[in-house]
């Protein structure tokens, strides 16, 4: 029987790699491939998907909310996270979130084969380990922002800077002085110990700090 498999990743070298390892492997996949949250968006609302595979970083778009807004169009869908962000809170809130799979972007081909052929009957499955074992991964009860003693305001600063305005754009929406934002990017970049704006963005997307 056909399986019908969409992939969203922003690395185009990568979905490729991807699409053609399922071509290679004489089933019987319909392959949709998107390295953008829009279009997937659009694709996912008009067709029936049996397996959906993301990473959580998609275009500096967040995978989980992508999931999350895709939520009911993927209800009987298996959905599995392909990622580089391999850290134990990130497993976690996708196994609260309902997905089947959280896998490396260095699993074997044949892992990801299996996994995607498995009836995992309920199982939340990180490589090498099914829903029994992965209770090793310990769950965060505080969070990592306070773990960093970021203040309310120093967190609107980073979703701001994120989004990629100034510092002058920054005071004009958080209703402050230019001087009160630069305070606030000089404590943000000390206690994160990070020294620019693109550390601080990889920083956020690898601890989901804005999550």
């Amino acid at each position: 029987m056909s399986k019908h498999i969409v992939i969203c990743d922003d690395h185009q070298l990568f979905l490729n790699g991807i699409a053609e390892l399922f071509k290679n492997t004489g089933r019987d996949y319909r392959i949709a491939k998107f390295n953008n949250v829009t279009a997937c968006k659009e694709y996912i609302s008009n067709h029936a998907v049996d397996v959906f595979i993301c990473d959580l970083n998609i275009d500096s778009a967040d995978g989980f909310l992508l999931l999350d807004e895709l939520k009911h169009q993927l209800k009987n869908t298996k959905k599995i996270i392909l990622t580089a962000y391999y850290e134990d809170f990130l497993i976690q809130k996708a196994r609260r979130m309902g997905m089947d799979a959280f896998l490396k972007k260095e699993t074997t081909a044949e892992e990801l084969m299996n996994v995607i052929e498995a009836d995992l009957n309920g199982a939340f499955y990180v490589n090498g380990k099914d829903s029994k074992s992965v209770g090793i991964y310990r769950e965060i009860d505080v969070p990592i922002i306070n773990k960093f003693r970021i203040s309310k305001q120093e967190k609107e600063v980073i979703k701001l800077i994120i989004k990629g305005l100034t510092s002058k754009e920054i005071a004009d929406a958080l209703f402050v002085s230019k001087t009160t934002v630069d305070t606030h990017r000089r404590n943000i970049h000390k206690k994160l110990e990070i020294t620019n704006s693109s550390s601080l963005i990889k920083f956020a997307h690898e601890n989901n700090l804005l999550s």
